[in-house]
């Protein structure tokens, strides 16, 4: 998404384009400036679209800050699953040393997994974990590894308890 907040620099969409990418990142934008040391009080001129004349210094601060907040300098993760499922998974998992950033992409259908999942390789993703339905179309059109989802006897198990209970 930073890429695309770039491209917008100059424009009258900068600013929504911004906040929406500070949203996806599942941060506010007090929480983003005070993370990546901007001026809160010029993030929110910007993104209200109060100001369109800020420095390229700020500029380089804000996507720099973006491309932190999705993984752009570590390898990365594209969780594309339902939003409950997406919001109990980590953050990031170290696995021989390497930190994988996990970035959520929550879907409501398959024909949404699949499009996430291409947005994703085109947002420099490395890979790709999702349903097993749609992983088998992702992988058909992606360059990037693709992952099927594992359901365990544990979790089938704990899923069935819930349902159950609500019967």
């Amino acid at each position: 998404m930073w890429n695309k907040v770039l491209l917008a620099a100059g424009t009258e969409e900068f600013g929504d384009k911004l906040e929406e990418a500070i949203r996806m990142q599942n941060l506010t934008v007090k929480d983003f400036a005070k993370k990546h040391n901007i001026s809160e009080s010029n993030i929110y001129k910007i993104t209200s679209g109060e100001t369109t004349n800020f420095g390229v210094e700020t500029l380089n601060k804000i996507i720099e800050g973006l491309q932190k907040e999705e993984g752009y300098n570590r390898p990365t993760i594209g969780l594309v699953t339902t939003r409950s499922a997406c919001d109990r998974a980590p953050s990031e998992l170290t696995i021989d040393g390497t930190t994988y950033k996990i970035k959520p992409l929550p879907s409501n259908s398959i024909e949404e997994e699949i499009i996430k999942g291409v947005n994703a390789e085109k947002d420099g993703i490395d890979a790709i974990l999702c349903g097993p339905i749609a992983a088998t179309t992702i992988e058909q059109v992606v360059d990037v590894p693709v992952g099927g989802l594992q359901f365990d006897a544990e979790l089938m198990t704990e899923s069935l308890n819930s349902l159950i209970s609500r019967v």
